[in-house]
């Protein structure tokens, strides 16, 4: 077997290893994710060309590699429903590059797109207080995870908020975990989880080295831990989970999650994909129901896309207890 056949061996075996070795375990679901993403298709079309006897396998190789990208950009659209009734958006806002300007445009699109409900990370107020910009955005409804400097982690709903529980804060950062029950015009509670993971933040100084990487996937364990125990707990509402996962679509909690909720990007249109400036899906809308609709849209200066997804709630809504999911 020449070098060509055995690297495109080890790579697919990392790939579907990485679907199940959890992400804190040496990096390689998502260390492998990135390579597989952005060099696969490239060396396997090298070896299509390079490895005539075994072009047939090469090709299967490239077919698996095209259908993984459909996890991250939606090559093949699905059927749009119109039979949407409440919309469902987050949004990382990425506080570290907020000036006044950047605040005033993000509140007027947010505004503008106005989603019955809606989960800010990396929230950065300026000279605002949490119940001012709710107001500023349009809602009557807020859940604040404070994390001090006019910073934290918000949740906005048209709904009236019944309660609030805060699951995790990493100290000195805008990593959290916090939760609100709201009340659906039809009379049901219905759960809204907003959650920001650890981020390995690697353009700073030091985040290749060990110590540093071995930190984050200790901090992404603890707040899965917390997820987990949550989602365990949900009594049969409807649910949404929402947030930035700094997480790729290739790991074990995504193939978790996929086990009891609906991943919204499945049902989007065709073209859209990354939800990270550098061309990855790190941000995701799961829900107990699945998705009628899905579409992101990017603002000037921002690292992520703003997410929303449409749903269709009625008496024949179908709970996550009755689903068995």
């Amino acid at each position: 077997m020449n070098f060509w056949r055995i690297g495109g061996l080890i790579l697919a075996l990392l790939w579907i290893l990485s679907w199940f070795i959890p992400p804190w375990g040496w990096g390689v679901p998502f260390l492998t994710a990135i390579i597989w993403t952005y060099g696969g298709g490239i060396y396997f079309l090298i070896g299509i060309l390079r490895d005539g006897s075994y072009k047939w396998l090469w090709s299967i190789a490239f077919v698996v590699w095209t259908v993984s990208l459909q996890f991250i950009w939606r090559l093949l659209p699905s059927e749009k429903s119109n039979l949407q009734t409440i919309r469902v958006a987050t949004f990382n806002m990425d506080a570290a590059h907020y000036k006044r300007p950047q605040i005033e445009l993000l509140a007027d699109s947010l505004r503008h797109w106005h989603p019955q409900i809606l989960c800010l990370q990396e929230v950065y107020f300026g000279d605002y207080t949490p119940a001012e910009f709710a107001r500023r955005l349009g809602y009557n409804y807020y859940a604040f995870l404070d994390a001090k400097m006019h910073m934290g982690m918000l949740i906005l709903s048209d709904y009236k908020i019944e309660k609030t529980i805060s699951h995790e804060l990493l100290h000195g950062t805008t990593n959290g975990f916090h939760e609100a029950w709201i009340r659906l015009p039809s009379g049901e509670s219905a759960r809204i989880l907003n959650i920001h993971f650890p981020s390995y933040r690697l353009r700073r100084e030091g985040a290749w080295q060990w110590k540093w990487l071995n930190r984050i996937w200790a901090y992404q364990e603890r707040f899965y831990g917390k997820l987990r125990q949550t989602l365990v707990k949900n009594d049969g509402k409807i649910l949404w989970l929402c947030g930035d996962f700094n997480t790729l679509p290739f790991h074990p909690l995504y193939l978790n999650l996929s086990r009891k909720l609906y991943d919204s990007h499945m049902t989007a249109r065709w073209g859209t994909g990354p939800t990270w400036l550098h061309l990855l899906r790190i941000d995701y809308i799961w829900s107990s129901l699945p998705a009628a609709s899905h579409e992101i849209r990017w603002l000037p200066g921002q690292e992520h896309a703003y997410i929303e997804a449409g749903y269709r709630l009625s008496a024949e809504s179908v709970t996550f207890a009755q689903t068995g999911r």
